[in-house]
């Protein structure tokens, strides 16, 4: 039912308790010192869409003050169909004039004349280009990036099914789209104090089903607690004083980018519930429909506690 693992990869020994090994987001918990910094491309793909607009506005913005900047260096007098003023108000229309440049509209309203100006908008119009080209694969880049959109059950539970004992946790695909050929590992991490320190022991935990062909509803995944589980013989002290966390790896093939997409999460031994059972997640309505309700793979009932173990 469960086999000791060293292909964690999360190290074994470690001279003081650490936090949970994989946070709530599906991140690992892990400070990197001395890497690499995240290159520009990867920060901009991984933002939120809210910052990226706003990055995208700020440079535009920017930009163009820029330029206006050096149009009102090089005269306004130099742009054809501005209006001889001075101040702002040809600080603005530098500004405009770049923004048509920048974005190669050209309205013909305003042109430039003398040397140093056209220069200017020779180079503005093609670094407008470039801007655009890039911030055009950013765009394709974010969209075309696939994500999971798999929600895990705030709490895993452990549920007397007739006598037997057995760990439960639910997953649903947040999105309309259908997943394929979806598989689940799951790994127990224990924490046993040393001398020198703590170690990490993890097994990779059997599951009643690993793998399913379609994921269209909830998916219940179940581990029982028999003989040789190492959870079997915990009381619900030692799941805090093993320091227990579950790590779930989920693997699922998304048909609508064409690839696979990987989530990852984990239950501290705080966030697993004793002698609890969930509530059903879908129905069927009146016209033969099944209907699901994706917060409901969270509610749970709890049963009358037992004694003995977790």
């Amino acid at each position: 039912m469960a086999k000791k693992t060293d292909q964690s990869g999360f190290g074994e020994k470690y001279t003081s308790r650490a936090k949970r090994v994989i946070n709530s987001d599906g991140s690992f918990n892990v400070i990197k010192r001395g890497a690499e910094p995240q290159s520009i491309y990867q920060y901009l793909i991984s933002i939120s869409w809210g910052k990226f607009m706003l990055l995208v506005l700020l440079f535009y913005l920017v930009f163009n003050s820029l330029f206006a900047c050096l149009y009102l260096l090089a005269g306004t007098e130099n742009l054809h169909g501005v209006e001889a003023t001075k101040g702002w108000r040809a600080f603005f229309h530098a500004f405009f004039f770049s923004a048509q440049t920048f974005t190669t509209v050209g309205y013909g309203a305003v042109s430039p004349s003398g040397i140093y100006t056209n220069i200017i908008s020779t180079f503005e119009a093609m670094i407008g280009l470039m801007g655009f080209a890039l911030t055009t694969g950013l765009l394709y880049g974010r969209f075309s990036q696939p994500r999971h959109s798999i929600r895990f059950s705030k709490n895993a539970l452990i549920v007397d099914n007739e006598g037997s004992k057995e760990l439960h946790f639910q997953i649903v695909n947040k999105k309309k789209h259908v997943l394929r050929d979806v598989e689940a590992r799951l790994l127990l991490k224990m924490v046993h104090k040393r001398k020198e320190g703590f170690k990490r022991e993890f097994y990779e935990l059997k599951l009643r089903i690993s793998k399913i062909l379609f994921f269209p509803l909830n998916w219940r995944i179940v581990h029982v607690l028999s003989d040789d589980s190492p959870l079997s013989e915990l009381t619900e002290k030692q799941y805090q004083e093993k320091d227990v966390e579950l790590l779930v790896q989920i693997k699922a093939f998304d048909s609508t980018f064409n690839q696979v997409v990987h989530a990852d999460y984990s239950y501290t031994y705080n966030e697993v519930v004793n002698n609890a059972v969930f509530v059903m997640a879908y129905s069927t309505d009146k016209n033969g429909d099944t209907v699901i309700d994706i917060d409901m793979i969270d509610h749970y009932e709890k049963r009358e506690k037992k004694e003995g173990k977790a």
